[in-house]
């Protein structure tokens, strides 16, 4: 009996940045994250990628690139981060979630984590 591999997908480089791109309003905007860095979002003028909208906390999520994906941790437990599941429902980021890829909802902006480049 002979046995035949499967092709793999390639995987992520874990030294590759990232891509993460917020829209708000109908405008988008990517920001390019590098291996090991945070960004924070959020309303306060010190967040690294700030959203003008009442329903974000002042810093209301951290993004991490790490490894071959994402750290994501939700910085405010009574205002969490959204995670859009692949048939669009939401559910909470009570703390911290690693993803590959991802969409969040934060207020009234889609935060959208691509796939880092293998």
């Amino acid at each position: 009996m002979k046995l035949s591999l499967l092709a793999r997908a390639p995987q992520p480089s874990p030294t590759a940045p990232g891509s993460l791109v917020v829209e708000t309003a109908g405008k988008s905007t990517t920001y390019t994250v590098q291996p090991g860095q945070h960004v924070t979002l959020g309303r306060d003028r010190a967040a690294d990628v700030v959203v003008d909208d009442a329903r974000v906390s002042p810093r209301h999520v951290l993004i991490a690139r790490l490894g071959p994906g994402w750290l994501v941790t939700s910085l405010d437990a009574a205002n969490p981060a959204m995670l859009l599941d692949p048939t669009g429902r939401s559910h909470p980021v009570d703390r911290e979630l690693g993803l590959r890829t991802g969409e969040l909802v934060v207020g009234g902006s889609l935060v959208k984590l691509y796939r880092v480049a293998p």
